[in-house]
C-alpha cells in the first residue's frame, strides 16, 4: 500500500508540474525579452564562473571574473594541519597554514587577478 501512495503522489505532482509548464509557456512566448535583459544576463552568468578543485587535503574554490579582486575559498579536510599557497598573477602570492578540518577565504586586490596556481604545502616559509 505505501509503494502504490508513493507513485500516485509522483505521478500527481509531475502532471501538476506539467500542467503549470504548459500554461506559462504561452506566456513567456507572447512576450520576448528586451535585448537590453538578455546583455544583462549574459553579463551575470560570466560573473558566476566558478572554478572548484582539490588537492589531498584542500578543497578549494574561486570566482573566474575579478576584475579587482579575486576571492580563494578553502577548506581542510584532513585531520592535520596543511599549508595552501596560492598564486595570483597582478596580486602578491600567499601560503597560509590551516589546521585540520578548518576553512577560510582569502581575498586577493589587484588590476585584474587570475589565480595561476594552488598547491598544497607541508611548510609555509
Amino acid at each position: 500500500m505505501r509503494i502504490r501512495t508513493k507513485v500516485t503522489f509522483t505521478v500527481a505532482s509531475m502532471a501538476a508540474s506539467m500542467f503549470a509548464y504548459s500554461a506559462a509557456a504561452p506566456a513567456s512566448i507572447a512576450a520576448p525579452a528586451p535585448a537590453a535583459n538578455v546583455a544583462v544576463t549574459a553579463g551575470a552568468q560570466q560573473a558566476l564562473d566558478v572554478i572548484r578543485g582539490k588537492t589531498r587535503c584542500f578543497s578549494y574554490s574561486y570566482g573566474d571574473d575579478g576584475t579587482s579582486s579575486v576571492t580563494v575559498y578553502f577548506h581542510n579536510r584532513c585531520k592535520h594541519s596543511r599549508g595552501i599557497k596560492i598564486r595570483v598573477a597582478q596580486a602578491s602570492d600567499a601560503c597560509i597554514w590551516v589546521r585540520g578540518g578548518d576553512f577560510d577565504k582569502k581575498k586577493f586586490k589587484g588590476p585584474h587577478p587570475t589565480v595561476q596556481s594552488v598547491k598544497e604545502v607541508s611548510h609555509c616559509g
